[in-house]
C-alpha cells in the first residue's frame, strides 16, 4: 500500500526534474507507513540505513515541492505530513501530539484581513492548543 501511494508521486518529482533516488522513495513510504506526524527522527527509526542527513534534506526538498507540509509547532521537533487536504491542527502543549481538525476553509477571515489590512492574502495557518487527553490523565 504504501509503496503504491509513494510510486504515485515518481511522475510528479520527474516533472520538477529531481532523480527518483530509492532514499527518496524510502522516505516517501515511511511518511506513509508512520501516519499522523511523524519527526525526521520517526523516519530515520524506521529506515536507519538512510542518514538523518539525508532524510532532511529530502524532506525539506518535498516541502519545498509542495508534497508534504512542515509544521513547525509543538516541542521544537518539525512534524510532517502529506499536502492532501485542507484542514486544521489541535496540537498538545505537553507532549506535542498534533491532530487533524477538519473545519470549512476560513477564506471568509482571509478575505476580512486582506480588507482591513490591504494586504494581498495567499494563505493562513490556524492552530488550536490545549492539554490531550493522554497528557490530562
Amino acid at each position: 500500500m504504501e509503496e503504491a501511494k509513494s510510486l504515485d508521486l515518481i511522475p510528479y518529482l520527474k516533472e520538477r526534474g529531481l532523480r527518483i533516488t530509492p532514499q527518496r522513495l524510502l522516505i516517501l513510504q515511511a511518511i506513509i507507513s508512520l501516519e499522523g506526524h511523524p519527526t525526521a527522527e520517526d523516519i530515520h527509526r524506521s529506515i536507519p540505513y538512510t542518514s538523518l542527513t539525508t532524510i532532511y534534506n529530502n524532506l525539506k526538498l518535498f516541502v519545498n515541492l509542495g508534497i508534504i507540509n512542515e509544521l513547525p509547532y509543538g516541542n521544537a521537533l518539525s512534524k510532517y505530513e502529506f499536502n492532501h487536504s485542507k484542514h486544521y491542527h489541535v496540537i498538545c502543549q505537553r507532549c506535542g501530539k498534533i491532530v487533524d481538525f477538519n473545519y470549512p476553509n476560513l477564506k471568509e477571515i482571509e478575505h476580512l484581513a486582506s480588507k482591513l489590512t490591504n494586504f494581498t492574502i495567499h494563505h493562513h495557518h490556524f492552530e488550536v492548543y490545549g492539554i490531550c487527553s493522554s497528557c490530562q490523565s
